[in-house]
């Protein structure tokens, strides 16, 4: 039976504002849907409750309540309760206390502790959901270990918000350095770090007051203790409990920050931290952790996203995993080779300059090391010896705008290297020791679009470094004024950014910052910056810089162990100015397939570094125009719905001769009626005749006067026309939508007389025969469009200047030509065929009856033919040769003269 979860709320609300707390338990029981039989036995002292204090109520394997007096310490009660043998013996599930004005709660289950304000339990009725059998969801994605750390340390981040003014940048640095040493000496005391396990809980429980009232000092004097040598005199006058922690140094305890205020309250969930098993959190989590306690908004603001294992491989194997492997294997039998690899391991820079919490760079820091191992382990079979470790964190290089991510990621890599010094222990023998720490000062706080970045990892023209990482994805409508300010400064120089995604500005200082050297760089991008006019404007510029793609990975779906996970879709593109080989990466059944290629266009598919560049005219000649439909710009005066039809036609009969049928991309492909006023033909008088239609000019007169620029002023002159009219006077038009779903394996485009209006949210081909259909319907358009053509969001937006006028229609004789306009005709004749379906249900791929698909796929094949006599293997194959047309008619132009761009 479905679970009423409302109902749950509303009876919650209701138990918080009763004023009787001798029925909280039974209204609680109530609201969660315990049989009226057992709340009734309760109140009779029944035994099915296995409470033996008045005033408990237990109940087996669900629940056990007390409520606690003004003398008692709730959550010592709530302790001592959850530490009673009985509480196990009866498996209860959850432990509930209250003094009516705080109320705890303990999961034994899951370890989890909900401590809030009596008056907002309705608000956390979830908490209790598994006692109407809704359990919780453990997802797989992410270890529970990481997951429960990051909740506890989010919760801890929200109180320490709540009670201490945050006001100013340093208030806001010094609370990010304080979680840092929180996080640090947690990971320390269950990893080996401190001499003893749970050292740190275990000092914080035992010396400091419940009541968090000196917890501060506590923590102040700790701190300073992990900054002080050995032989210090700060460590000969504090107690024993302090002076038994470390020296750590590394400037992680260095500064003297103020401790925030953190109560009892933070006390308890610090406490709680401290029981989760920190040892087994990976420290590339940490990304996952920082996302789950810094602000949402400000999240989405800096474009962040917490990177996967799996997608930091796709990075960094290729880059420079796989060739270093490969030279292992190469020289894994000569002892000279293998010691040259490990001073080159040693040598190795790797630079992420939006390096966030550092996921990319702890990665690459653990597999170089773990490859090292395997280095050692080949060296030791032919050659025995001591050996230390040449790969140091001194090596990784980061830039990151976010204070609290910089710390993080220094905090990362400190662990990392601990948890593989333990694996070279291990498998190799002694490793140098965990403490005290090192400096880790090459992850820079800063902008990493105003920052030059030689000066934060310098390098000589023959240093081997890696650029990697995943930079902001922001659109052009997610920009602050400073990111926009930072992207022209960035592209100074460039003659317009268009639609340039702000992930652009990595890939050109990243770029510049590797021309003329060995360095070579491999970023995670939103999809857009390989289509479209975004090719057209990036890649060329960074073309003439003697740089070339070198391995990519087309478009695929983001994943992330990002709290909340972002809906997106990316590419993989790696340049260099020195690599010999180029990989280009293929999706086959889930897996990914490398394939060398000659050359990796800037659409990361095999073919030259031609970019489509967008083209007033077509660039072939004889093939007509395609327009824009009609731009209304009215404020909706001339648009009706059929009751706003029927009424102006009611109070208006003459202006039926001027209303017409009305196409947005919308109407057009889901069937939709729709009508407008056109007024092309209606002279002064006829208008003048018609006063509700006379209303409606007169508005949108008023709209454009109002708008100012000089366009609108000058079709403020001539108010019953749209702003813009391209509509053929006779004849038929194809019409083809300018947005399309992503889904669609073509984009439908129709035909329609001349007095079916279509507005500019549409494409016209005046005059259109069947042949221009065919080539326009047919996949090999419509992977030319899916290739050149920009998004809207996720979804085609067909274009004139890139799409269309680009295309290299094919030379066809009469004979061919007829082939076409056949074939096209089997295609609509085969829609009619359907007459209860639009075009978007007849062309949504998992509707598309089997009669459509195989009259289009004739025609596919039809026009495949057109450019080779050998069928295509697949869509990669298709394009390949289109872009040789392409080429090839753009050198032909610009010979002629002819079809320049924009």
């Amino acid at each position: 039976m479905a679970v009423n979860q409302a109902k749950i709320f509303e009876q919650l609300e209701l138990l918080v504002e009763s004023s009787d707390p001798s029925e909280f338990i039974y209204g609680f029981l109530t609201a969660f849907k315990f049989p009226k039989a057992t709340i009734t036995q309760i109140r009779q002292g029944g035994n099915r409750n296995v409470a033996k204090l008045e005033g408990h109520v237990g109940l087996k394997n669900k629940l056990y309540y007390f409520q606690v007096n003004e003398n008692q310490d709730i959550d010592i009660a709530l302790d001592e309760v959850i530490a009673d043998p009985m509480i196990a013996k009866n498996k209860i599930r959850y432990v509930l206390t209250t003094d009516f004005e705080r109320f705890l709660a303990w999961d034994t289950a899951t370890s989890e502790r909900l401590d809030i304000d009596f008056e907002v339990l309705h608000r956390n009725y979830s908490f209790f959901l598994p006692l109407v059998g809704l359990e919780k969801a453990i997802l797989n994605s992410e270890k529970p270990a990481d997951v429960k750390a990051a909740v506890k340390m989010g919760k801890l981040f929200d109180l320490i918000r709540v009670h201490n003014d945050l006001n100013t940048p340093e208030d806001i640095h010094a609370l990010n350095v304080f979680l840092t040493r929180l996080l640090f000496c947690l990971f320390a005391e269950d990893t080996g770090i401190f001499p003893q396990q749970g050292q740190f809980t275990s000092a914080l429980k035992s010396v400091t007051s419940d009541d968090g009232s000196d917890l501060d000092q506590f923590l102040h004097d700790l701190f300073s203790i992990l900054n002080s040598p050995n032989g210090s005199e700060l460590r000969s006058r504090l107690p024993q409990h302090l002076t038994d922690f470390p020296y750590v140094n590394g400037g992680l305890f260095e500064a003297d920050e103020p401790i925030p205020e953190l109560g009892k309250k933070g006390r308890r969930i610090l406490i709680e931290c401290g029981l989760e098993d920190w040892s087994a959190i990976n420290p590339d989590i940490f990304g996952s952790m920082f996302q789950a306690v810094i602000d949402v908004d400000q999240r989405a603001r800096l474009g962040q996203h917490y990177t996967s294992y799996s997608n930091i491989m796709k990075v960094i194997q290729p880059l420079f995993l796989d060739p270093l492997r490969t030279e292992l294997e190469k020289q894994r039998n000569s002892a000279n080779g293998l010691k040259r690899l490990l001073v080159r391991l040693g040598e190795i820079k790797v630079f992420d300059p939006a390096c966030g919490s550092g996921n990319f760079l702890i990665i690459a820091y653990k597999e170089l090391r773990l490859l090292e191992i395997e280095v050692i382990q080949a060296l030791m079979k032919i050659d025995q010896g001591f050996f230390i470790s040449n790969i140091h964190l001194d090596q990784f290089y980061g830039i990151e705008i976010d204070d609290f991510a910089c710390e993080i990621a220094r905090l990362s890599l400190w662990l990392a290297e601990h948890q593989i010094n333990k694996q070279w222990e291990e498998q190799i023998g002694p490793a140098e020791p965990a403490l005290p720490l090192k400096a880790t000062g090459k992850i820079v706080n800063d902008n990493s679009l105003t920052i030059d970045w030689s000066h934060v990892c310098p390098k000589l023209l023959d240093d081997e470094v890696y650029v990697i990482g995943n930079p902001p994805f922001l659109g052009t409508l997610g920009r602050s004024p400073e990111q926009r300010d930072n992207m022209q400064t960035v592209f100074k120089g460039f003659k317009a950014l268009g639609y340039l995604d702000f992930v652009a500005c990595w890939f050109w200082k990243g770029a510049q910052y590797i021309q003329s050297s060995k360095a070579e760089l491999a970023l995670v991008a939103t999809n857009s910056i390989c289509q479209g006019e975004q090719s057209a404007t990036l890649w060329p510029a960074i073309f003439k810089l003697g740089l070339r793609i070198h391995l990519a990975y087309p478009t695929f779906p983001w994943s992330n162990h990002a709290k909340d996970k972002a809906a997106v879709h990316v590419v993989i593109v790696g340049i260099s100015g020195t690599a010999k080989k180029k990989s280009l990466y293929q999706n086959v059944d889930g897996e990914w397939h490398s394939q060398t290629v000659d050359n990796i266009s800037p659409y990361l598919v095999a073919g030259s570094d031609i970019a489509v560049m967008p083209a007033k005219q077509p660039l072939v000649k004889g093939v007509p125009k395609l327009l824009f439909g009609n731009k209304p710009t009215d404020g909706g005066n001339f648009f009706f719905n059929k009751d706003e039809r029927n009424e102006l036609l009611n109070l208006e009969p003459a202006s039926e001769k001027w209303l017409k049928k009305v196409l947005g991309a919308s109407e057009f492909l889901n069937s939709k009626e729709r009508w407008c006023l056109w007024l092309v033909d209606a002279s002064a008088s006829d208008i003048n005749s018609m006063p509700e239609v006379q209303k409606r000019v007169d508005a949108v007169r008023e709209l454009r006067i109002k708008a100012g620029h000089s366009a609108a002023l000058k079709m403020a002159e001539k108010p019953h026309l749209f702003m813009q009219v391209s509509q053929p006077k006779e004849g038929k038009y194809i019409l083809v939508p300018s947005v399309s779903s992503e889904r669609r394996t073509y984009v439908p485009i129709g035909f329609f007389d001349a007095d079916v209006i279509s507005t500019n949210l549409n494409y016209i081909l005046p005059n259109g025969t069947l042949y221009e259909f065919g080539i326009l319907t047919s996949l090999l358009h419509n992977d030319w469009m899916r290739l050149v053509a920009g998004r809207l969001e996720s979804r085609y937006r067909y274009s004139a200047t890139i799409v269309y006028n680009t295309f290299p229609w094919p030379k066809v004789t009469e004979e061919q030509r007829s082939e076409i306009t056949r074939l096209a005709s089997e295609v609509i004749l085969t829609r009619e065929d359907y007459p209860g379906l639009t075009l978007a249900d007849l062309y949504d791929p998992n509707k598309m009856p089997c009669e459509l698909l195989a009259a289009h796929e004739k025609l596919d094949a039809a026009v495949d033919k057109l450019y080779r006599k050998k069928a295509f293997e697949d869509s990669a194959d298709r394009l390949g040769c289109l872009l040789e047309h392409y080429e090839e008619l753009l050198n032909n132009s610009s010979t002629s003269g002819r079809g320049k761009s924009e």
